[in-house]
């Protein structure tokens, strides 16, 4: 079973858990594009800023399954993986409770940062929102920043677009509407103000409807006014523009933390921890470079990035376009199946660059997700460029290229992590 939404199948996997997702704080990020970097900027500065053991959940996994959960910023081992996704399925199965394998994924993160008694954790929405299995969690109760029962502390919505229109809907209205669907009662929530209207009115719809208080950041400089004073956004490591708008999204979250952290633990965030959590934030495959050795010890500068629908093809336009000067580009491009592949390439690709289509193979724990054919890749590509190949195996493909154009792999987050993991085997 792969991606069936719904709240029932993860709420009976985790009560027969013991109901693990109730011993810990939590900051929820939904949206279509940037919500793992704001997680990942939220846990970077938490492991600088406190003493709390921070967990993360994100999803899909980059190169290892178990790289999908966090602690402290470190992979959790695999042999703590395996043995909790062990007992959990067991339980599926004995109890006949049919929770999918993103479900099941899930109850692992929530049993880990059990186990390892994790006091916050920074989880990412798989699917849309309201009916994704990370919406298990429940409200925190806050008075006067006093902690008084453990749950959310706040909500985080990153931008929003048009993706996974054949489950969330065929509107950019729908689809916000279920990425609104992680706002709680009393719960702060926190918006990219620089999505449309339409979005930004239902969410403060949402909001008021929840007494949620909404906050709507939309900077105007690589300067972020925050509590703590100015954040210089030129001290990210993340690339591109739009990591403004990310950044911005985990600053204002952790000033809403601030007091609550000061009032509940006596724990004072500073500039300085702020700054250092902003300067070690890693998050690869999107907009990375990197460089891949070939067999012979030759050196080639890749652009890893995980684009694969419009939004995301856009920001990488907007990089490129900045960095490369109108150069010809090499895109080694892999889609996964049922994506419309017009809204990436029509904006990616010019007439002088090279496109060679390829594959990727069986994704860890994810059995439905699939590898758009190549010959039907093939036929899409030539609509914007005349050269265009096709090679299954993009080890292959980087032994072989000869020119010296810029090489940039995207399309598919699964393609950068088997370039990633079969670089590693090596």
């Amino acid at each position: 079973m792969g991606i069936e939404l719904g709240l029932t199948r993860i709420t009976n996997l985790l009560a027969k858990l013991g109901n693990p997702h109730l011993t810990s704080n939590f900051i929820h990020v939904a949206g279509t594009n940037g919500k793992g970097s704001v997680c990942a900027y939220l846990s970077s500065i938490l492991v600088q800023g406190t003493p709390f053991k921070i967990g993360r959940f994100t999803s899909p996994h980059l190169i290892y399954r178990h790289d999908s959960v966090t602690l402290n910023n470190k992979p959790v081992g695999r042999d703590l993986f395996t043995s909790v996704e062990g007992e959990i399925k067991k339980i599926n199965e004995t109890f006949k409770i049919g929770a999918t394998e993103f479900e099941i994924l899930t109850a692992i993160a929530f049993k880990i940062f059990n186990l390892e008694k994790v006091d916050i954790a920074v989880m990412e929405v798989g699917l849309g929102g309201i009916e994704d299995s990370t919406n298990v969690i429940t409200p925190a109760i806050v008075k006067n920043n006093q902690i008084l029962e453990k749950g959310v502390l706040v909500t985080g919505i990153t931008k929003i677009g048009m993706d996974h229109e054949n489950i969330l809907g065929s509107t950019l209205k729908e689809i916000a509407s279920q990425k609104a669907g992680i706002i709680k009662n009393d719960v702060p929530n926190v918006v990219d103000g620089s999505n449309e209207h339409q979005v930004l009115q239902l969410i403060r719809d949402v909001s008021e409807k929840h007494h949620s208080e909404n906050y709507e950041v939309n900077p105007t400089s690589n300067k972020i006014h925050t509590s703590f004073g100015v954040i210089n956004k030129e001290t990210s490591p993340l690339k591109g523009d739009y990591q403004l708008q990310n950044l911005s999204i985990a600053l204002k979250i952790i000033d809403i933390l601030s007091p609550i952290f000061l009032q509940t633990y006596h724990i004072k965030l500073t500039k300085e921890h702020i700054q250092e959590g902003v300067l070690k934030t890693s998050w690869p495959g999107r907009l990375q470079s990197y460089t891949y050795v070939t067999s012979t010890g030759v050196n080639k500068s890749l652009l890893l990035d995980g684009a694969h629908n419009g939004s995301a093809s856009r920001a990488l336009k907007k990089y490129i376009d900045e960095t490369y000067n109108g150069e010809p580009i090499t895109f080694i491009i892999a889609v996964t199946k049922g994506k419309d592949l017009n809204p990436l390439l029509s904006q990616l690709i010019k007439e002088t660059d090279q496109i060679i289509v390829t594959s990727f193979g069986k994704v860890d724990g994810m059995p439905w997700i699939k590898a758009n054919e190549i010959e039907d890749l093939k036929k899409e590509s030539l609509k914007y460029t005349k050269n265009v190949k096709g090679n299954p195996n993009v080890i292959d493909i980087l032994e072989n290229l000869e020119d010296d154009r810029n090489i940039i792999v995207c399309g598919s987050l699964y393609l950068v992590g088997e370039l990633l993991r079969l670089q590693e085997d090596v």
